[in-house]
């Protein structure tokens, strides 16, 4: 059993709604059209404006000089490992592999997790470790003000002294709820989203200075109905799974950068 404990930042975040540090970091990415789906995202990461990841305008993001598309890569001695993690919209995250993975036809979605995660890099502040934090605290979407009133008092003259505040409740979890293969891609797999991540998430995100890194992360852990495996069996490692295996938890807290995730990709938020 992984022992968890929580932080006192993390929970500063629950209650203040947010964590307003400095250095605010700007990322925008449009995804075009999120009904139209491209099972051929730019290997390189780069989301493009135009909602066409091939940078070039062309449809295929695979060219070969004599016109077939680029074959898989090839299968290779051992387990397979998560090479590349991009969101295609802001509900559908398509994780790319070192060689062909099998069909995750008995594959539990919930074996699959997102966190918000943000640390130091280096020494920074008094911290040194992980936060993780559930994705729907900070995916509401409804925004309310109340109105707060006192008495105050001044020698013999009392009057009322009023203040509003605004703030945005914590929406529904955000989970995976399918993992699909994708054709003519038997090295990725698309995850899909019950919820969208909305701005919220992303607003706290980059509110961070860079020395921190903080995004989204994927979490896996192979216990479950099935693991994800290659053609020849071997199956995929877990990355942080102490998330996953915690899918009601709001918070954890670890010692050290980014502890048993293996291989550490931060996932640009889809805003």
């Amino acid at each position: 059993m992984l022992g968890l404990k929580f932080s006192r930042l993390v929970h500063a975040s629950l209650a203040g709604g947010s964590l307003m540090l400095a250095g605010c970091v700007d990322r925008a990415y449009d995804f075009g059209d999120s009904g139209s789906f491209n099972p051929n995202p730019d290997p390189s990461g780069d989301p493009d404006p135009s909602g066409n990841p091939d940078p070039s305008g062309d449809p295929n993001p695979n060219p070969s000089t004599t016109g077939d598309p680029v074959p898989p890569p090839p299968d290779v001695p051992g387990p397979p490992r998560l090479i590349a993690a991009q969101f295609i919209d802001n509900a559908r995250l398509v994780l790319t592999f070192s060689e062909a993975i099998a069909p995750p036809t008995s594959v539990n979605p919930q074996q699959f997790r997102l966190s918000s995660a943000f640390a130091p890099q280096g020494e920074y502040y008094y911290q040194y470790g992980t936060n993780y934090q559930e994705v729907g605290l900070t995916n509401g979407v409804d925004y309310f003000c109340e109105e707060y009133c006192y008495e105050y008092c001044y020698q013999d003259e009392c009057y009322d002294r009023c203040w509003e505040y605004c703030y945005t409740p914590p929406g529904p979890p955000v989970r995976v709820i399918s993992v699909d293969p994708i054709p003519d891609r038997p090295e990725a797999l698309v995850l899909g989203l019950d919820n969208p991540i909305n701005g919220g998430v992303c607003s706290q995100l980059n509110q961070f200075p860079p020395e921190w890194i903080s995004d989204l992360f994927i979490h896996y852990t192979p216990a479950g109905t099935a693991p994800i495996t290659d053609n020849a069996g071997d199956v995929l490692a877990p990355i942080a799974e102490h998330w996953a295996l915690e899918p009601n938890a709001d918070f954890a807290y670890i010692e050290g950068f980014f502890e048993w995730m293996d291989p550490v990709l931060p996932i640009p938020c889809p805003f």
